[in-house]
């Protein structure tokens, strides 16, 4: 592998040059595109993330529109469906020759754009004059490309731009340049009606209008990787409507909490992409839109009652890429899940491990966890026995490479001076500390990924019980068992919480951090050590209002606006809430389920971001943005549906042909609630939920599509 150019331990998204808070996003498959409200992609700013992408490179970097040299104002701006996107913009007062003037907002100037397909962009711009003279007009579109890989945009990794030619062509231009891996990448745009003129990547078209009419120019952006020519196309082809025929829905009787579940399922259905032709959830737009092991296991797991299909790729996807030897610089280990995934021209070159990165203690046992808990809402034990030698070889590496200084306890250490400091979730450089704000010195054992591991063996033992292998499920039980006591090892008595993290020492950090509530998730410490983390997690130093935050307010690295020190992230909110459930505590759950939508009420689209800071509700009306955090993103989307998943109590065990309802519960502005087309093993199921009483819910219909037995219990 050749050296590396740049060290990759930042992993924190750094530029300011734009707040993605104010950005459009369109998706589809392995293609995005990020552009200002209005539609642009600024040229005149500095470096930036906006632009066209296809696998991980950016095919337009400029897009700015003038309309008689002037840039249209913004009026509004929408993309409500992912793939498609509205904007609707008008002029401002214009000087025209001769000496008119053209009035403000005597224009309506309406920008479509159609992710049609993965390797082809359609814009349609629709100019209408409400004039009552005729009207000459120039709209002139100045585009560029630089064909950058985000690594290298990040500043990740030092690869210049290669060398852009543009070409002019009857109907357009072409951008084509030939990346130091030899492949040769083009950006083809065909105008109809040609351009006037064509200078550089400027196209200028000269309108001319009656009063009362309009003009439209179709654009099509066609991204080539090789030295193909693109297929003729029609113009502005509108992208094919999913069908949502068999999809889970869901619906309620109250409007605004309607909206927000089907932004986060409509958000979900965006990130799905693919990878030799199985399916994953892309980690987040702009900086993560690929494979995550972390992110892509958690983000399916909550997904895995509305659409089990991308749980089952993703197992396949991450088990084909099982790490198969020792690989220091990518930190790849036998048996460990990737990390990280990146494709294109950084890729090739084989510039960074990040390309393919191992860099993960916890994406192992959240593996496991997944495909246990795929079976239980599937039904069989076919993808068990498929991916056999992922499972052996995954429980190999928690049980033989995961523990470094043989305390037994997974912990991590960069094994490259090129390697991530921090492995966890809280993967920023200065993510883990103690009670003083000194980050911890490696090897570092977080406490949630010991959690991980108790859920995963349990659970696994669960199915190879089932599958008849009743010694093995035994052996997993009692390792299971064991790890559990040895969370005792975190345990702050004298603060009556747990540590975040040991360091090389063996000593715990003193600092109250989110960590710990995710051990309620995995269900591994008793009910009263439960009850401790309940008691931490919903203080007003760690719950905002909006949500949970990563550090507690009165620590000393405490910053609400560091991403992983204080601020509030929905995932690790969802993950602690659904654990607080888990064990009883229904009226914690619902402050931070309803914590959760109000905060997506607040937001544009309805869209929870990746994370938000983490003042308080009482100092701020609304939650404050994170200026550059990925929206959507895959584990704060799926956020919502999986807490409402928490909040019904549904709990499959489609092995048993059977559906628990487990003590529905529903926050008290929302009286009823239908679930419709769930699927749990080959059954499908209509629930029907509705406030019964103060404080209760109960479950009013259920209509079965097969042979399936649905349960209500009552326990914790």
């Amino acid at each position: 592998m050749p050296e590396a150019t740049t060290d990759i331990a930042a992993t924190k998204p750094t530029d300011g040059a734009v707040n993605l808070t104010d950005t459009i996003v369109l998706k589809r498959d392995n293609a995005f595109c990020v552009s200002l409200a209005d539609g642009r992609l600024p040229l005149e700013t500095g470096p930036h993330p906006l632009g066209l992408y296809l696998d991980d490179c950016r095919f337009l970097s400029g897009h700015d529109l003038l309309v008689g040299g002037a840039r249209p104002r913004l009026l509004i701006a929408s993309a409500d469906l992912g793939s498609e996107s509205v904007h609707e913009l008008t002029n401002p007062g214009l000087r025209l020759p001769g000496g008119r003037r053209l009035p403000l907002q005597a224009l309506q100037i309406r920008f479509e754009r159609v992710l049609a397909e993965p390797t082809c962009l359609s814009e349609r711009l629709h100019v209408h004059h409400y004039g009552r003279e005729p009207l000459e007009l120039d709209v002139t579109l100045e585009l560029a490309a630089d064909f950058q890989g985000m690594l290298a945009l990040r500043g990740m990794v030092a690869l210049d731009p290669p060398p852009v030619a543009v070409e002019p062509r009857d109907d357009g231009v072409r951008f084509v340049a030939r990346g130091r891996d030899g492949v040769r990448r083009a950006t083809v745009v065909s105008a109809d009606p040609a351009p006037t003129e064509i200078r550089g990547g400027v196209l200028r078209f000269a309108l001319r209008f009656e009063p009362a009419t309009s003009r439209d120019v179709v654009l099509t952006y066609e991204l080539l990787e090789g030295d193909g020519e693109p297929a003729p196309r029609a113009p502005f082809a509108r992208a094919e409507r999913e069908d949502d025929a068999g999809a889970t829905r869901v619906t309620s009787d109250d409007v605004l909490f309607d909206r927000i579940v089907r932004r986060s399922l409509l958000d979900m259905r965006m990130l799905r992409s693919t990878l030799d032709g199985d399916c994953f959830y892309a980690a987040g737009v702009p900086w993560f839109a690929t494979l995550f092991g972390r992110d892509s296991v958690i983000a399916a797991l909550e997904m895995l009652p509305f659409d089990r299909d991308v749980a089952e790729a993703t197992l396949r996807v991450l088990a084909a890429r099982l790490g198969t030897r020792d690989d220091p610089p990518r930190e790849e280990e036998p048996g460990k899940v990737l990390h990280e995934l990146r494709r294109g021209e950084v890729a090739s070159l084989d510039l960074t491990p990040l390309a393919r990165y191992y860099g993960s203690v916890d994406a192992t046992p959240l593996f496991l966890c997944l495909l246990a808990e795929h079976a239980r809402w599937c039904g069989d034990l076919a993808l068990l026995g498929e991916l056999a030698p992922a499972v052996d070889a995954a429980l190999g590496w928690i049980d033989e490479h995961g523990d470094h200084d043989g305390d037994g306890l997974l912990d991590y250490r960069a094994s490259s001076p090129l390697g991530l400091r921090n492995q966890g979730w809280k993967d920023s450089e200065d993510g883990i500390v103690d009670e003083h704000g000194v980050p911890l010195e490696p090897p570092i054992a977080l406490v949630e990924p010991q959690a991980y591991v108790v859920r995963a063996k349990r659970e696994l033992a669960d199915l190879f019980d089932r599958a008849g292998d009743a010694t093995r499920a035994a052996r997993l039980r009692q390792e299971a068992d064991a790890l559990a006591a040895r969370l005792e090892r975190f345990w702050l008595g004298q603060r009556g919480f747990y540590s975040m993290a040991l360091d090389r020492d063996g000593r715990p950090s003193g600092a109250l951090a989110s960590n710990q509530g995710h051990l309620l998730w995995a269900r591994a410490v008793s009910r009263e050590r439960a009850a401790a983390v309940r008691d931490a997690m919903m203080s007003p130093a760690m719950f905002s209002g909006w949500g949970i935050r990563t550090l507690a307010s009165g620590e000393a690295a405490y910053n609400p606006v560091a991403y992983h020190l204080g601020t509030v992230w929905p995932h690790d909110t969802a993950m602690v809430a659904a654990g607080l459930r888990r064990y009883g505590f229904d009226a914690d759950f619902l402050t931070c389920f309803e914590a959760l939508i109000e905060a997506a009420s607040h937001a544009d689209d309805y869209r929870l971001p990746e994370l938000f800071a983490g003042f308080s509700r009482a100092q701020f009306e609304t939650p404050v943005p994170y200026p550059v955090a990925c929206h959507p993103q895959a584990w704060a989307a799926a956020a919502v549906p999986y807490l409402l998943t928490s909040a019904l109590g549904l709990e499959a065990d489609a092995l048993e042909g059977r559906l628990r309802v487990r003590r529905p519960s529903l926050p008290p502005w929302l009286s009823r609630v239908r679930v419709e087309r769930l699927r749990v093993g080959s059954s499908r199921v209509d629930l029907a939920f509705e406030r019964a009483g103060e404080g209760q819910v109960a479950l009013t219909d259920a209509r079965i599509d097969g042979d399936l037995e649905v349960v209500l219990a009552i326990s914790a």
